[in-house]
């Protein structure tokens, strides 16, 4: 998507070559106006942002994300930034990005942080400080957010939940770590493949956990889900020395989890991989059809979860008081659309199985039916789709959850 497309005007300022920091805070009142109109519940816990502190200060903290969007317009467009101010752009990029990846419109910068802006940085000193603060990105909080996280027990000592946002954190680092190696700073390599190997041994020792703890197997598929595509984010760190066959020893360790991970980190990304092929690869889509729901932006609770987990969601869409009634029914366009434009996924049709099941007249309420287009009703009738939807959920994931059991050789 385009950032005029994003933002809904034109590209007013740059910052050397890529969006500057307010167009890209427009781009978030776009995708995500609940950071900025006080509808969040966790707007109470948000500091204060002192005037004149740059963003790089305000970063600190589990919100320290939110602030920095915020207060984007701080810092200041520039055609040649200085390795400072590159520095900033880098701190405001991250935050954008973690305020947007698990939204219906995220922004596009994961390759600015993973690659570019650690190649623009020219000098040493702020390359450490980026460095510096790309390895207390774990310290941000995203509980309430996503609606993408995977709980983990506490007593595991393993954090709080399993994201995507692990990836975005791989992605990063390996970009880091690719800059880093190229420039020969030693001490900066090893901190990296330090962080790297923590973050994958992490995620593998909680895959583990989860498939070996009676009740979690609903927990245990989603996180194959994770752990794969967060392997794949790491691949696209990496890429630049990955496609050169250079780097360091440890990257044979990290590189290809997903695609030949072997008994690397116990084979809980091999396992992952296998569950997330066999079961879970047509969910995998970036979910454009919904784009055109914008009612579903307006708060977090309404973003989706991991798919094709959309009992809860289609529910959730069917009484949540941010929606009005014309708002609802477009989502369920949405999602018929959908069903046309991705084949094979199966998670709209829980979704709508979940609003029919929650909504007063289910889907054939005749201000649904009116409100659609013709060929969404006409899909509402075939036969396949009526089949699918009278598959329970309980049903619908206990199928699920043995195919994934098969995949893993645990039947």
């Amino acid at each position: 998507m385009s950032e005029q497309q994003a933002t809904g005007g034109p590209a007013a300022e740059r910052f050397g070559g890529f969006i500057g920091p307010a167009n890209l805070r427009d781009w978030l009142e776009v995708s995500a106006p609940y950071l900025f109109d006080g509808s969040h519940g966790r707007q109470a816990e948000l500091p204060p942002a002192p005037p004149g502190q740059p963003l790089s200060e305000l970063a600190a903290g589990p919100l320290g994300w939110w602030r920095v969007v915020r207060e984007a317009r701080r810092l200041s467009a520039a055609e040649q930034p200085s390795p400072a101010q590159i520095r900033e752009y880098f701190v405001l990029c991250c935050a954008a990005h973690w305020a947007s990846v698990a939204t219906y419109v995220p922004t596009d910068v994961d390759a600015k942080i993973r690659r570019a802006l650690w190649g623009d940085q020219t000098d040493p000193q702020e390359f450490e400080r980026m460095l510096a603060f790309a390895l207390e990105l774990p310290a941000w909080s995203i509980d309430g957010f996503s609606q993408r996280l995977i709980p983990l027990d506490p007593d595991w000592g393993l954090g709080p939940h399993l994201s995507g946002h692990a990836g975005e954190l791989l992605s990063i680092w390996g970009g880091a770590l690719a800059s880093a190696f190229q420039r020969g700073f030693e001490p900066a390599v090893a901190g990296l493949i330090a962080a790297i190997e923590a973050e994958l041994a992490r995620q593998a020792q909680a895959f583990d956990r989860l498939e070996h703890s009676p009740g979690r197997e609903s927990c245990w598929v989603r996180a194959a889900a994770v752990l794969t595509h967060n392997a794949g984010d790491l691949n696209q760190g990496l890429e630049e020395l990955l496609a050169r066959r250079v780097g360091p020893p440890e990257l044979e360790r990290f590189a290809r989890l997903a695609q030949a991970g072997g008994d690397r980190f116990g084979g809980a990304f091999q396992r992952a991989a296998e569950i997330y092929r066999r079961c879970l690869a047509a969910e995998g889509h970036r979910h454009y059809p919904l784009r055109a729901a914008k009612g579903l932006r307006r708060s977090a609770e309404l973003g989706l979860p991991i798919a094709p987990w959309l009992d809860d969601f289609g529910a959730r869409v069917a009484r949540h008081g941010a929606l009005r009634p014309a708002e609802r029914f477009e989502v369920v366009q949405a999602l018929l659309d959908g069903l046309r434009r991705v084949p094979g996924q199966q998670a709209y049709q829980r979704a709508l199985r979940g609003f029919a099941e929650t909504h007063p007249r289910g889907l054939e309420d005749p201000s649904l039916q009116a409100s659609l287009s013709a060929a969404g009703r006409r899909a509402l009738k075939e036969p396949e789709l009526r089949k699918q939807l009278a598959v329970g959920q309980r049903a619908f994931e206990s199928a699920l959850y043995r195919r994934a059991r098969q995949a893993a050789g645990r039947e």
